[in-house]
């Protein structure tokens, strides 16, 4: 299954997407290593070799690890897809949809959407920032006074569009799929 969803990503990941998809897997690359040694070396099973010993990782944990991993670069790339096919204020819009319905149990969904917003927008300012910096100098950048930008806007409104039938649909598949998955 993991295989079928891979082949469908790739027919999207072309152009931008891709180079988006690229820099993602450079910038969680440690990531991605230290969750395959984790589990290498922290699950049971059988050893990878004799001359290691207790230091060897086992083989069950290297077959999970390597699940783990694929399943992150898969996750990546439909990141990458997602946000170069959908404009950030319909992302957020969508996001507000969903969550709405849940403003009955006390979720504030315009607030989440708000704090969204704004996380796109301080990551898309620090991946606009093509200079190189090293670690100190992203420490200063940290600081409260240059965290917040001065061209900020002080209210975020999303466009109100009305939900087609494709969104309705989309959303059924979603909660059929989602109750299939837990039965």
């Amino acid at each position: 299954m993991l295989g079928l969803a891979a082949l469908g990503l790739l027919s999207w990941l072309r152009g931008a997407a891709m180079a988006q998809f690229l820099r993602y897997l450079r910038r969680t690359r440690w990531l991605l290593l230290t969750l395959l040694a984790i589990y290498a070396y922290t699950l049971p099973g059988e050893n990878i070799s004799t001359v290691l010993g207790s230091f060897s990782p086992s083989v069950q944990g290297l077959q999970y690890g390597i699940l783990r991993l694929v399943r992150m670069v898969l996750l990546l790339a439909a990141l990458s897809i997602l946000m170069r096919s959908i404009p950030r204020d319909d992302l957020l819009l969508g996001i507000y949809r969903i969550l709405s319905p849940l403003q009955w149990f006390g979720v504030d969904a315009e607030r989440i959407a708000v704090r969204l917003w704004l996380t796109l927008h301080y990551a898309e300012t620090a991946l606009g920032n093509t200079r190189t910096t090293n670690m100190k100098q992203r420490l200063e950048a940290l600081q409260l006074n240059s965290v917040l930008p001065v061209d900020t806007q002080s209210q975020v409104e999303l466009p109100d569009r009305t939900m087609g039938w494709t969104d309705y649909l989309c959303m059924f598949v979603a909660l059929v799929g989602g109750a299939v998955t837990l039965w």
